[in-house]
Order: structure tokens, then C-alpha cells, then sequence
């Protein structure tokens, strides 16, 4: 009797189990939750890391970047960040609900990062992550492998050890002098008769110099971009040379009182124009100023325009709208709200446009993201009566919003939440660690932004 009872209550709870698995348990037409996003544990005001990490994983350039190096070690960054954002994103296969990104402070421990307990800045986590993958980037490119593969010595071999002709015995009059065609020359079948007797007399490693080029350099991740800068002179016009600053995040300063819209409340357009507006540099030595001058006689300082564009715009771009500001009384964080569009054009600040533009008589260029409200996609002014290379640049610098950071506190403690497109689609998400929730537009673009990411599109239409 007692047996029997044992055999029904395992029998039952088989069945509970059974019947558990068929109502709760993952489903071949959903793809176990595939797509979905994942909340990220707080593991102790790390919340700053959190949005980050959301952040960056909804810019799917980046995340194309971080799989398509097959030589990197598991235990990298660039390694590390590609499965815990495939995790976020919903794309591993062992995605789960909630996730706790342990492993990416570990892999920056590794490399000699410290990161304290406490709360930290979102922006600083930012630039060291992406300083990071840079610096792994230029080590593998410094490690093409063996010797022997960096050199092209394989393709020797392969010469070598072929048999020599039959006149290979004669002695070439040419000896060790070869022309400079010979030496371009590839490897092949017909040119192996002449190209041993003379490579004689040339030492093995020289030899595979001359028939392989340098390896090749890893591309640069998609948030790399470059400023331009140029002094001219405000006494007799001289320019000097242009100068390339690489830049990782573009960190833009609140303009003081009222703003485009009212005080405390600008554009982001106002905040960019502020960035590349020129500026006065005095008691400068100009080259201009003192050329063919007495060198006995005191140099001429003069005073000098400094001029600041973009002369190559990336393919992911993070502004950082610079909101903590020292005072009598310590360090204090301003409020102010920044009004920001879903469809950005980068293309008035850029070198080129700005050089072009100069040479127009009454030009008055408008980026496209301000024609009327943040949501318009109307066509802008700016494009009556233009070319279509201008409409072409335009084109190519037109940048989509991805996500945005946002900050809740003081200067001194708060919290990091992150506003986000889903992966693939252009539904809007809140992030804040474990919580996840579907928002509208309209609550994204009221946002306090502290962080704003946006990414290159190829339309000027609605991406909403």
C-alpha cells in the first residue's frame, strides 16, 4: 500500500512537471524569447555600466565591428562586449531576462583597469571602453602572425624547392643587379626560371619583402572620427597647416543663460555651432608675419584665428552634453534641457562644407535637423537651387538617433537610465538595469540628455 501511494505522488508530479513545460517552457515559433531584450543586474551601483552597455547595443555598426575579427582572443574586450551584447540584445542563444555584466569589468581588470566601488561616470566608463578596443586593435596589427607569414616566406618556399631549370648552372651577367620591374614582379610559374638565379644573391628575408606588401591594418571602430584645426592670422591672412585630432566622443558645454528656447533650454544645433565657432588666439608667432625678417630682431606675435571643423565624421557618434560645472561652493550640475532630433546632419560642420561654403557669395547653410521641429523630414531650404553633390554630402552625413543616456541626481550621486531603439527595429525602449518597458518618441526627446548616440543613415525620410 504504501508503495502505491509513493508510485501516484511520482506519478503526479511528473505529470505537474510535464504539464508545467507545455504551458511555461520555450516554444520552437517564439524562438525561446530570441529578440527580446534583457534587463542588466545592478551589481552594486553599477548602474552607470548598465546603460552603457545598452547603449552601445543599439548602434549596430559597433556591434558588426565587435564579430567580424576572427583573431581576437576569448578573453579580449572587443570578444567579451560581443556576447554580452548579443545577450542584451537577445540574439545569443542562451538569452535570459535578466543578465549580470560581471564580464566586462573583469576584462577591463585584466587589462589593467581599475574601477572602484561606487558610483562612477557613465562618459569616463565610455572613453575607456572604447580606448581600450583601440588598443587592442593596433596589438593585433602589430602581430601579423609569424615571421615567416608577415615577410610572404611561404610563397618562397614554394619557388624553392622546385627544381631549377637546366641552364640554371650558367651565371646570369645581370648577377645581384635587378631593375626595379623584376622586383614588382608577382610570384608565379613564369617568372620562377629567371627570378631564382638572380634572388641568389639576395638574402631569403629581402627576397619575400620584395614580393609581399605591408599587412593589412584593422579598421578603426565606428565611434573613430577626426577634428580639424587651422590658425590664420588676423595681420597679413597666412594660413598654417591643417591639423587631424582623433576623437572617440564629441563633449559639447550648456552655453550660459537663455538659451534658443528660453533660458535653460537650447538646441543641440546652438551647442554643435558653439563648438566649431572660431576663436581669437593672441601673441601668436606667425610664420607669415616673419618670414624673410631680420633674425636679429624680436619675432612678430600676432593675432590668430583658430579654426575647428570635422574632417572625418564616424560611423557611430557619442556627444556628451558637458553638465557639471565648478563654482565657489564645490562642483554643481546644471539641469538645462537640450532639444535634440531623431534625424541629425552633420554636414555644416564638417571641413569640407565649411571651405566650400566660403567660397559662396551670401551663403546661409541651416542643417537639416533644425528645418522647423526636432520630427521634421521635410525637405530643407538648403536644397533649392543645389547641386546634386551638395545633396550627395548631405546624404552622406545624415545620422540617426540611437539612444540616450540619461542622468538622474546631482553632481555628486544619481542614477544612469538609457532610452533605446530595439534591435532591428525602430520601437523605442526605457533601460533601467532589470526593468525594461516600451516608451513613445515624445518621452524620448524630453529626456535630460547626458549622453546622445547617433548613427549613419542612408535616408533623409522618417525613421521613425
Amino acid at each position: 500500500m504504501e508503495s502505491e501511494k509513493i508510485l501516484v505522488a511520482a506519478g503526479l508530479t511528473a505529470a505537474a512537471v510535464v504539464g508545467a513545460f507545455v504551458f511555461w517552457g520555450p516554444s520552437p515559433a517564439s524562438g525561446g524569447g530570441r529578440g527580446r531584450l534583457a534587463g542588466l543586474v545592478n551589481l552594486g551601483k553599477t548602474c552607470f555600466l548598465n546603460a552603457i552597455l545598452h547603449a552601445l547595443a543599439a548602434c549596430p555598426s559597433f556591434i558588426t565591428w565587435l564579430e567580424k575579427d576572427k583573431y581576437i582572443k576569448e578573453t579580449s574586450l572587443r570578444s567579451t562586449l560581443a556576447t554580452v551584447l548579443s545577450v542584451v540584445n537577445g540574439t545569443n542563444k542562451s538569452v535570459q531576462e535578466t543578465y549580470a555584466p560581471a564580464a566586462v569589468i573583469n576584462a577591463l581588470k585584466r587589462l589593467g583597469w581599475v574601477i572602484p566601488a561606487g558610483e562612477q561616470d557613465a562618459h569616463e566608463l565610455l572613453n575607456v571602453i572604447l580606448t581600450t578596443l583601440d588598443e587592442e586593435s593596433q596589438k593585433i596589427g602589430r602581430k601579423a602572425g609569424c615571421l615567416s607569414d608577415a615577410l610572404g616566406m611561404n610563397e618562397l618556399d614554394l619557388l624553392q624547392q622546385s627544381p631549377e631549370p637546366e641552364d640554371a648552372g650558367d651565371f646570369d651577367s645581370l648577377g645581384s643587379a635587378m631593375s626595379l620591374n623584376e622586383l614588382c614582379r608577382p610570384s608565379g610559374l613564369s617568372w620562377r626560371g629567371g627570378a631564382i638565379r638572380r634572388n641568389r644573391w639576395i638574402s631569403r628575408s629581402c627576397r619575400a619583402l620584395q614580393m609581399s606588401g605591408p599587412p593589412p591594418q584593422p579598421a578603426a571602430h565606428p565611434f573613430t572620427g577626426s577634428l580639424t584645426s587651422q590658425l590664420r592670422c588676423a595681420e597679413c591672412g597666412f594660413r598654417s597647416a591643417v591639423r587631424y585630432d582623433k576623437f572617440e566622443s564629441l563633449s559639447l558645454a550648456l552655453p550660459s543663460g537663455a538659451g534658443d528656447l528660453g533660458w535653460g533650454r537650447h538646441k543641440l544645433h546652438q551647442l554643435l555651432t558653439n563648438f566649431v565657432t572660431p576663436e581669437v588666439v593672441l601673441d601668436v608667432q606667425c610664420e607669415g608675419c616673419n618670414k624673410g625678417r631680420d633674425p636679429a630682431k624680436p619675432v612678430i606675435l600676432s593675432k590668430q584665428i583658430k579654426i575647428l571643423n570635422f574632417g572625418k565624421l564616424p560611423l557611430c557618434l557619442c556627444i556628451h552634453i558637458s553638465r557639471n560645472t565648478w563654482q565657489p561652493g564645490g562642483m554643481t550640475k546644471r539641469q538645462d534641457y537640450v532639444q535634440f532630433p531623431m534625424r541629425l546632419s552633420m554636414s555644416a560642420y564638417t571641413f569640407i562644407q565649411v571651405h566650400y561654403q566660403r567660397k559662396l557669395p551670401n551663403s546661409n547653410y541651416t542643417s537639416t535637423s533644425e528645418g522647423g521641429s526636432p520630427l521634421s523630414s521635410s525637405t530643407p531650404l538648403y536644397w533649392a537651387g543645389s547641386s546634386l553633390s551638395d545633396m550627395a554630402n548631405e546624404f552622406r552625413n545624415v545620422y540617426q538617433l540611437a539612444a540616450v543616456v540619461v542622468h538622474a541626481g546631482d553632481a555628486h550621486s544619481g542614477h544612469f537610465v538609457t532610452y533605446r531603439r530595439g534591435h532591428q527595429h525602430s520601437r523605442w525602449y526605457y533601460t533601467s538595469d532589470i526593468e525594461i518597458r516600451e516608451v513613445g518618441v515624445d518621452e524620448v526627446l524630453q529626456s535630460t540628455a547626458y549622453l546622445l548616440f547617433y548613427e549613419k543613415t542612408s535616408t533623409m525620410g522618417s525613421v521613425f
